[in-house]
């Protein structure tokens, strides 16, 4: 598989550090991959709780939560999902205080052994800013032949895409692959979204809608055309890009 060829990638895997994450960010091209019969396989690395004011009220929302994310998978055509639960604002404390979270990342890739990974980009989240710094790391070890054999066989990914949630990608990480989604994958990134009923707090659903709808016509408009629609992602830079003459 060449290194922009999504047309034969047969497995993608989304890093998203909260329950929404994988529909804000790339939730059309999840469902346009889904339609393609790729198999697509989430990890989400918190479930909520975080919020609540008692452990009874903690457990209700993280039920609710993984509810959420069953409906959503169910839309987006979602093949796995594997939910770490770990608690929101305590992944820089997992990711840098030992060294846990990094293998079990190590030991996911070279279970799912995608040929894709979505991840988030930095912004002002902090969740969102560690998942992203694991990843090249948890990535680049996966591929190396470290003996560690509770973690599986070595796995080389070809294709690491970053992908904005709360900031459009920004600084270094300004958008170098748009990618084309039509008017179905865009309603059910929206549909998706709709069923996250636990964030329903200050208009966060709509809030988010509106923003997905504007940023996939922004996208599709700039690049492919009027009425067209597209999201957009930054490709990691750590990655060589192969030319075959």
């Amino acid at each position: 598989m060449s290194l922009l060829d999504l047309e034969n990638a047969e497995r993608v895997m989304v890093f998203a550090a909260h329950p929404d994450d994988e529909i804000i960010g790339p939730g059309g091209a999840i469902h346009k991959l889904a339609r393609e019969r790729k198999e697509i396989c989430i990890i989400s690395f918190t479930c909520g709780g975080t919020a609540a004011q008692s452990e009874a009220e903690a457990a209700a929302m993280v039920d609710a939560r993984k509810r959420e994310m069953k409906s959503c998978d169910q839309i987006l055509g979602t093949t796995s999902r594997e939910v770490l639960e770990y608690a929101s604002q305590q992944l820089y404390g997992a990711a840098y205080m030992d060294n846990r979270l990094h293998q079990r990342l190590i030991g996911l890739i070279r279970k799912y052994r995608p040929h894709v990974l979505f991840s988030p980009s930095p912004d002002n989240h902090r969740d969102h800013d560690v998942i992203h710094a694991i990843t090249s790391q948890s990535v680049f070890q996966a591929s190396e032949h470290i003996l560690i054999e509770q973690l599986g066989e070595p796995w080389s990914m070809p294709l690491v895409l970053y992908f904005g949630i709360e900031k459009e990608l920004q600084g270094l990480f300004v958008p170098n692959v748009i990618m084309e989604i039509n008017g179905d994958d865009l309603q059910a990134k929206l549909d998706a979204m709709a069923t996250q009923i636990s964030q329903t707090r200050g208009g966060y659903l709509e809030h988010f809608q509106e923003m997905m709808t504007g940023r996939a016509q922004l996208w599709g408009a700039k690049v492919f055309g009027a009425g067209r629609l597209a999201e957009a992602f930054h490709l990691a830079d750590s990655i060589p890009i192969r030319m075959e003459l």
